[in-house]
């Protein structure tokens, strides 16, 4: 096994291969610890799937290549506390403090950007941005009609093919509306339509 796998790296020394994921060690000690928790498993294989339509690896996801209505931006400070007390730990971190941001539909921020600095940051990050979860939940489910312009209409029935997943439309088709702003979209499969988010 080390004449097969050798070439792999440039590591001079002995290796230690475990025959059953391939997986390489330094030492015989190292590849001893490993193979309790690799026997647990079945050794690995490839296995190549008959020719067709499940062969062919597709994107089927479409919500999620979607914008999004809001998007938060979060991110915490922490001081480092040494921890000599404790074998084998050098330091903690204890959260100081925290700033987030909301962007809007429009991709602009919704308030001026949002900092606490202090105790507690922690309990103190999740009750705001609960609190803003809730807001920001009540004004999506608020659905407004939709607005179509003569252009938006012309380029509806023109449609051949649905924008999520590229496949004929035929006589499934809607018309997917941005719920916040009464915008027209695009048009879609009524399934595909019900899976994108709002």
């Amino acid at each position: 096994m080390y004449r097969l796998l050798s070439d792999l790296t440039k590591f001079n020394g002995e290796t230690f291969y475990c025959y059953s994921c391939l997986h390489r060690f330094t030492t015989e000690s190292l590849l001893k610890d490993h193979l309790p928790y690799c026997k647990e498993h079945s050794p690995q294989h490839i296995v190549i799937p008959e020719p067709g339509e499940e062969s062919v690896l597709k994107f089927k996801q479409h919500k999620f290549s979607q914008p999004v209505s809001y998007a938060i931006y979060a991110d915490f400070e922490a001081l480092g506390e040494s921890l000599q007390n404790i074998p084998g730990k050098t330091a903690s971190h204890i959260p100081c403090g925290y700033v987030y941001l909301i962007i809007g539909p429009n991709g602009l921020p919704l308030k001026p950007i949002t900092i606490y600095r202090g105790v507690g940051a922690v309990d103190h990050f999740i009750t705001s941005i609960v609190k803003k979860k809730d807001i920001l939940a009540a004004k999506l489910r608020t659905i407004t009609p939709m607005h179509m312009t003569t252009r938006d209409l012309e380029e509806f029935q023109k449609a051949t093919h649905c924008n999520l997943c590229k496949k004929w439309l035929g006589k499934d088709r809607v018309r997917d509306h941005a719920h916040l702003s009464e915008k027209y979209r695009q048009a879609l499969h009524n399934k595909c339509n019900l899976n994108r988010a709002s």
